[in-house]
């Protein structure tokens, strides 16, 4: 938890857009092609700023899965505070493949340079 709250700090304070140590896709660096996780800091930099449409404008595939994101690590949390046994993380085949549509399609419409997939491009 405390590598987590270090983490927003550090998102919270320094603009990964202004500031140069934050990773560079490589992807994006070598080919000029958006990958799906192209903008997720600028996105989360936003998101504790409680800036939700930026944040939606610069990565809307993270922001969208926050959620259940979130609902998995309070449904394990919990489960691991009161001793009990954590479930095995398994997904089925067809919400798998569903995921791995999403992002594709997502990594497509990006990538096209016209209106209106301008806005899934990162800012």
């Amino acid at each position: 938890m405390l590598l987590i709250a270090a983490v927003v700090m550090v998102l919270f304070l320094f603009n990964p857009s202004q500031y140069g140590f934050y990773p560079r896709c490589a992807l994006y660096t070598t080919t000029g092609i958006y990958c799906p996780g192209c903008g997720s800091l600028r996105a989360l930099h936003h998101l504790v700023h409680g800036h939700f449409a930026m944040a939606l404008r610069c990565n809307p595939l993270l922001i969208l899965s926050l959620p259940f994101a979130a609902f998995y690590f309070w449904h394990y949390l919990g489960r691991w505070i009161t001793g009990e046994p954590l479930p095995p993380l398994v997904m089925r085949p067809g919400w798998i493949k569903l995921l791995a549509v999403v992002v594709i399609l997502f990594t497509i419409l990006r990538n096209i340079p016209h209106a209106p997939f301008i806005y899934l491009a990162p800012p």
